[in-house]
Order: C-alpha cells, then sequence, then structure tokens
C-alpha cells in the first residue's frame, strides 16, 4: 500500500489521505472478482485548541476499506508535522 497526503485545510486542523494499493495487493479484501483494488480516502481532523489526542477520524463513505496500518501512520504523521 502507499498513502499520500492529499491535502489540508490551511489551518493545521486537519489533513487528508489516500491509500492506493500497490501491484499486486488487494487490500484485505476491496477487491471485485476481476477487479481492482480501490482507493481509500479518509481525514483526520481535531477542533480548534485542542490537541490530536481529541482528533477524530472522518472516511469517505464512496472509499474502499481503509487498513488500520494506514490510520496508525496517519496518525503518527499528523502528530508530527501538524
Amino acid at each position: 500500500m502507499a498513502i499520500r497526503t492529499v491535502g489540508t485545510d490551511g489551518d493545521d486542523r486537519a489533513i487528508e489521505f489516500l491509500v492506493v494499493p500497490r501491484n499486486g495487493e488487494d487490500g484485505g479484501g476491496g477487491v471485485e472478482p476481476g477487479g481492482e483494488a480501490e482507493e481509500a480516502h479518509f481525514a483526520i481532523h481535531r477542533e480548534h485548541g485542542q490537541g490530536w489526542e481529541s482528533a477524530r477520524l472522518t472516511i469517505d463513505p464512496l472509499s474502499g476499506s481503509v487498513p488500520i496500518a494506514a490510520v496508525e501512520w496517519a496518525m503518527e504523521f499528523a502528530r508530527e508535522y501538524l
């Protein structure tokens, strides 16, 4: 899987991520028979004046499944860079 940032809200309170399965990976069940793995789009966000301990995860309802490892990585990224 490859994870990349899609963008931020410009106020350092939200960051969006896109998870793209690499060739040969099915994302743990995110593939229809004869199809390709689905991309997963999600965001981590927090309120003004709040720490990342109260951050929330929002998953695009049209996304494929989001691997737990991707969420864990994204949380570490958000803590470090935002």
